[in-house]
């Protein structure tokens, strides 16, 4: 074998090692570590529902309103939302379980739900909300749960509105 025989066999290797060293396992790592982002939108079936699958931020406004759904379950995997999240005016709706991973918001809007129980707890890992909370005429919710939220979430402009229409301050 010649030498530029040899010297084109070990650059074909090295190649071929070098490929494999950044194929789809390293690919797939990488991918791993990316959040799966969605753009916002409004919700009024499941199949719109169904587009929210497998995303864990949402960018822009998320709209669950006036739908047939009784559950959120679609958005399981959901963590953020960069505008607003509003679930309203969703007569059937009976769970927000599919959103307990939420753990930050722009602003968090749940009103006239008259079905929604907060079982087993409202938004369990909301942590931050940037503007504003409203919570009301959810028929359901009981005032431990609602007490919950309030005890636990940061609203950073302070403006939570609970039952009635006017704005407040968080009481600490």
């Amino acid at each position: 074998m010649n030498k530029t025989h040899s010297l084109g066999l070990l650059t074909t290797i090295l190649a071929i090692a070098a490929s494999a060293c950044s194929a789809p396992q390293t690919r797939a790592m990488a991918a791993a570590d990316a959040t799966v982002e969605c753009n916002g939108g409004t919700v009024q079936s499941e199949a719109d529902a169904a587009r929210y699958a497998g995303c864990e931020a949402v960018v822009g406004d998320l709209r669950i309103m006036q739908s047939n759904l009784t559950d959120v379950s679609a958005f399981k995997s959901l963590r953020s939302v960069s505008g607003s999240l509003v679930v309203a005016q969703n007569k059937r709706l009976i769970s927000l379980a599919g959103l307990k991973h939420v753990e930050r918001a722009g602003s968090v809007e749940i009103r006239n739900n008259p079905m929604l129980a907060g079982y087993p707890g409202l938004l369990p890992e909301l942590q931050q909300v940037d503007q504003t909370l409203v919570l009301r005429a959810n028929r359901g919710l009981s005032a431990r749960e609602v007490n919950d939220v309030l005890d636990r979430v940061e609203v950073r402009t302070e403006q939570v509105t609970i039952n009635d229409a006017t704005p407040r301050g968080r009481v600490n």
